[in-house]
């Protein structure tokens, strides 16, 4: 129950901008669907990157593309973007989606099949009848017809239902699939086709080149490449997979060729100086009270710092000195301040750790191996730590052409590592997403608590293309408590993962204190390229009759596939989805109460009654129906006017007076629900004297608002902070009276007022560094995306020269046939001659042109991640004394 405006106003807020994690469940709150997982992943994959200019939809026939599409045009919808048409082939497809959206959405629509439609729906006031509050729903042909009206603006989102019509789009005489692209522009295009390859593979070279023309090859080189050519399939799948997503009726085995995993752990043991640096940091973890670390146990405190120190000399080292200064003038640490300054000093006093010794010597040995198995001499190593990244850097960069990737490096140095370099130091930033296959030697330099961030490292390397045998090396010292109760979660936590998401491989393997005993060993185990292909043909022979069919099928490797591996990954889970909805849409119910009745109170020209029961709001007493709002439809204010009766059930009739998060009732509400700058609360709840203030954080870059984020901030009158929940409790408790000063306004009309001592808690970077890593992975793919053009680039300037070569043959061939005829003998010799001179200075200019692409494509690159820059707009909405029923400030 909401007690006062500000509660009101706060739950408004929540509603109209839920986090990333709520986007679902607001979609399933506003629909009459059921909650499928499959349909969920789906949405999900269209809906995960704002950088990508489109996706497929690709769902084996009957399995719910519909619905799909309609969860990603929903969302959008409530997330503000209304420019969104959806354009069906034909009249017959369209009534069907009529049918689909009335029986289960609430999302309101515009219907365009012929010239009569225009007319109908063109209102005097709008100029345009492409541009209009609602879903747009035309047909190919009138879309085509009326292109200056449909690409007169900018669209949010198009949907193109039996996409296949589009694939021939690369083609010229294709002109209503070019019409259709024109309209769609920058747009983001979501394309469904139960056959994404009708006839062959060239279909999905045009789905793709509809969303992106940028993304694939030339149609020549395409078809030189993949056109039955199933065997590159899995490098294609690389670039399409990012785009494609499809659920089968029933997923047929799969069968690819990935080599094997062989992991083993070498335990190490610390020198005299280390084991010293060792014992007194475990004796200052076993202190019975700490000045530093006053909140924390003996037992957490050792997994803490002794994990540190399993990372280098140098983490803790670094770590150390930031504990002395923060004890620096504290009278009480004086002690404990000469503790850490021992253990700084034997700290200081280890220039190479014997872990970095053995790493050193391991790679001097692995390398040779690796060559002679036809592996390329690269490792990658992962750290914990940025300080023990650092460290590695230094030493190992002066035997080695070492590169680093954390927070503070771009894509850059993953790119310089696959071509040039030959170790690559990450943190786990660098364990996701990344394609390494280059690479088949990983050494997780320190271990993890998490195992699947652990198999996330070994991801990069150990997954589909890798042409090696991937060996997988972890360093334990067992005498270290901390690394102890890692490898003990490491197996516990590897058991549940295995049932969960199906991991079969392992994460650490066998142990081993001679790594000259473990490489004679390996060498066994470890295949070369040459035997890995041998073993795969013999494997194809096994099972040659089912492999025959597996080829005929695998086109399906280029899709993400809907599996049970898949499902259970699924963070939003259709029980919780279900629960969720309920939830919001109770919240919703509860903010239109207080709509209808404050208005009750305020006018006198209708009377809105509340059954609470049944959750239906019914108009009566009046003349005529009351004007409840204006809103904005993209191009103007309109005014709302009351129906006479609306519901929260999903069987309410007329479906257009459903109270839902994308109806204009429940829409309007959401967006004009208002309250004052600031007031006072007078609540029936035991609590001191305090403040709250309610801020809007917008996260955004150059182009974009990402994120606009509810914050409340609360403090005691004596100065001490509350949380999100200790606020939002205060806010919803029974208020006996409250007060409202200053001018009532709604949020959208708010503007950065009079600073307060509040606005500083406001914790402005942390929001700015978690909306950064949520973007992190597909800034890193539009990255990739834009570096591949140049490889496009650089492709087409040796297409040209191979064109030229070709002249210059077919023009020697031709003077080498001539005889008699003087005059056609002097044409074509200057025609070589110029031909010849051509080829010369487009070879001798190839560099040039070459490098000119790359400076360009680095430029490219720099202004996408300059515009993507993250910053924080705060607004303050408003500011309240709270006292209680007891006391007064």
């Amino acid at each position: 129950m909401l007690h006062s405006p500000f509660n009101a106003y706060f739950m408004a807020r929540n509603l109209e901008n839920l986090s990333d994690e709520e986007k679902l469940p607001a979609v399933f709150a506003s629909s009459d669907i059921n909650v499928y997982p499959f349909q969920v992943a789906a949405a999900h994959f269209a809906l995960r990157s704002p950088y990508q200019k489109g996706f497929i939809l690709c769902d084996e026939s009957g399995m719910g593309k519909s619905h799909e599409a309609m969860m990603v045009i929903t969302q959008k919808w409530h997330e503000g973007k209304n420019r969104i048409l959806l354009a069906v082939p034909n009249a017959d497809l369209l009534s069907q989606w009529i049918e689909l959206i009335d029986q289960y959405y609430t999302i309101p629509y515009v219907v365009l099949k012929s010239n009569q439609d225009l007319q109908l729906h063109c209102e005097t006031e709008i100029k345009n009848v492409f541009s209009q509050d609602a879903l747009i729903i035309a047909t190919y042909d009138l879309l085509a017809e009326q292109e200056p009206l449909a690409s007169s603006g900018a669209w949010d989102l198009t949907v193109f239902e039996e996409a296949t019509a589009l694939s021939t789009v690369y083609m010229q005489d294709n002109k209503k699939a070019s019409a259709l692209k024109r309209i769609a522009k920058d747009s983001c295009k979501l394309l469904l086709t139960g056959t994404p390859i009708e006839k062959n593979i060239m279909d999905l070279y045009g789905l793709i080149y509809f969303i992106d023309e940028t993304v694939l090859p030339s149609e020549q080189e395409f078809l030189q490449r993949y056109l039955r050519r199933p065997e590159n399939y899995a490098e294609l799948s690389e670039k399409v997979s990012k785009y494609c997503f499809r659920t089968l009726r029933s997923q047929a085995k799969r069968y690819a060729q990935i080599p094997n995993r062989i992991p083993v752990t070498y335990e190490y043991s610390l020198s005299e100086p280390e084991q010293a640096l060792y014992e007194r940091l475990f004796a200052y973890c076993q202190k019975e009270q700490s000045v530093a670390f006053p909140e924390m146990n003996a037992y957490d405190l050792s997994l803490r710092l002794l994990g540190i120190l399993g990372s280098s000399t140098s983490a803790i080292l670094q770590t150390i000195n930031g504990i002395i200064k923060r004890l620096d003038g504290n009278s009480l640490a004086i002690e404990e301040i000469g503790q850490l300054r021992e253990i700084e000093g034997l700290a200081k006093s280890i220039p190479v750790d014997s872990k970095t010794q053995l790493l050193l010597e391991i790679l001097k040995k692995a390398f040779p191996q690796l060559i002679k198995l036809g592996a390329a001499q690269k490792a990658v190593i992962f750290t914990e730590s940025a300080a023990t990244q650092n460290y590695l850097y230094r030493i190992l960069s002066e035997r080695y052409n070492t590169v680093l990737y954390n927070g503070l490096t771009d894509y850059s140095s993953i790119q310089s590592f696959k071509t040039d370099a030959q170790i690559l130091i990450s943190t786990d930033l660098g364990a996701r997403g990344f394609n390494l296959t280059e690479c088949s030697f990983v050494i997780q330099y320190d271990l993890l608590y998490n195992t699947l961030k652990m198999e996330q490292r070994i991801d990069r390397c150990h997954r589909l293309g890798q042409k090696n045998d991937v060996l997988v090396l972890s360093f334990i010292n067992k005498h270290n408590f901390a690394d102890v109760r890692k490898l003990e979660l490491v197996n516990k936590r590897m058991l549940v993962a295995d049932g969960v998401l199906g991991l079969s491989d392992e994460v650490v393997g066998g142990f081993t204190d001679s790594f000259d005993v473990a490489l004679a060993s390996l060498s066994q185990r470890l295949r070369s390229r040459q035997q890995i292909e041998v073993d795969y043909s013999r494997t194809l022979s096994a099972h040659e009759t089912e492999n025959k069919q597996l080829v005929a099928s695998a086109e399906e490797m280029l899709f993400t596939t809907f599996t049970k591996q898949l499902a259970d990954k699924l963070k939003i889970a259709p029980k919780y989805i279900e629960a969720r909805a309920e939830q919001l849409n109770e919240n919703l119910w509860q903010l239109v109460k207080w709509f209808f009745e404050q208005r009750n109170r305020t006018h006198d020209d209708c009377y809105f009654e509340i059954d609470e029961r049944n959750k239906t709001i019914t108009a009566t007493n009046y003349e005529t129906l009351p004007t409840l709002f204006y809103y904005w439809t993209g191009s103007q204010n309109k005014k709302y006017q009351s129906l006479k009766s609306y519901g929260m059930a999903r069987d309410f009739k007329p479906h257009h007076g459903r109270i839902t998060f994308t109806s204009v009732i429940g829409r309007g509400i959401i967006h004009e629900t208002e309250c004052a700058d600031s007031g006072t609360l007078t609540i029936d709840m035991d609590m001191p004297p305090c403040q709250i203030a309610l801020y809007l954080v917008e996260i955004r870059s150059a182009n974009r608002i990402c994120q606009t984020i509810p914050m409340l901030i609360g403090k005691t009158q004596g100065g001490e902070l509350l949380s999100k929940k200790q606020c939002e409790g205060i806010l919803s408790a029974s208020t006996t009276n409250y007060t409202e000063d200053g001018r009532t306004t709604a949020s959208w009309l708010r503007t950065s007022s009079k600073s307060h001592p509040l606005d500083k808690i406001v914790p402005v970077d942390a929001l700015l560094e978690k909306q950064t890593s949520k973007l992190s992975e597909v800034q890193t793919e539009e990255v990739e995306r834009i570096k591949q053009n140049a490889k496009i680039g650089q492709s087409d300037i040796l297409h040209s020269i191979d064109d030229l070569q070709l002249e210059v043959k077919q023009l020697e061939q031709e003077l080498h046939t001539l005889t008699g005829d003087r005059m056609k003998t002097i044409t074509v010799q200057r025609q070589l001659t110029l031909k010849r001179q051509e080829l010369l200075k487009k070879q001798d200019s190839k560099f040039f042109e070459a490098m000119q692409l790359d400076m360009e494509i680095e430029k490219k690159v720099n202004e996408f991640l300059g515009k993507e820059k993250l910053s924080a707009k705060v607004v303050r909405q408003f500011v309240v004394e709270v006292n209680n029923t007891n006391g007064y400030f």
